[in-house]
């Protein structure tokens, strides 16, 4: 490989001339797999989150004299795959 001189490269100077493309293409590659893996985590805490609002809303309804932390509780125990348990008072 020629540069501008017409001279031919060593090893060393071919290297150091495709080395900062390269490294851009693998983290190019890493960033768009982090992007694509972050896709599922994405979709599972929308589903949480509706979930929560669901429950909070059901607490609402069905039991008015639950209020502030013992709410969110119950729902944030609720869809972890708990079950939905009124406090002891």
């Amino acid at each position: 490989m020629a540069d501008h001189d017409g001279r031919k490269l060593s090893v060393r100077e071919m290297i150091n001339a495709h080395l900062f493309p390269l490294l851009a293409l693998v983290a190019t590659a890493s960033s768009v797999s982090i992007a694509i893996s972050l896709g599922p985590i994405a979709g599972q805490s929308s589903r949480w989150n509706q979930c929560f609002d669901a429950g909070l809303a059901w607490l609402e309804r069905t039991s008015p004299r639950v209020k502030g932390g013992d709410r969110t509780a119950i729902a944030a125990n609720f869809c972890n795959g708990g079950l939905p348990n009124k406090p002891a008072r």
